[in-house]
């Protein structure tokens, strides 16, 4: 229990710092460079990456969790018609 509640936190946190970055990204003006790379951008990029990557990772368990319970259930119907 203890493990599953950690790794929800991580997910969410993983979110909501993907969601602050994107909108610091936004939000800050356009002429601020760092190492020659426009901030803004940046914050963009990498926000919208962790944002993304979040997104693909949740369909990826989403739809893993539906073929198990597919072949949970395919089981179970070949079983009670015999």
């Amino acid at each position: 229990m203890v493990e599953t509640l950690t790794a929800l936190s991580q997910r969410n946190e993983a979110f909501w710092i993907g969601l602050s970055l994107f909108l610091l990204g936004v939000i800050s003006p356009e002429g601020f460079l760092l190492g020659g790379l426009e901030l803004s951008g940046v914050l963009i990029w990498v926000g919208g990456g962790i944002l993304l990557t979040r997104t693909l990772v949740a369909a990826f368990r989403i739809l893993r969790t539906t073929a198990g319970a597919g072949v949970v259930g395919y089981n179970e119907g070949k079983t009670n018609d015999r």
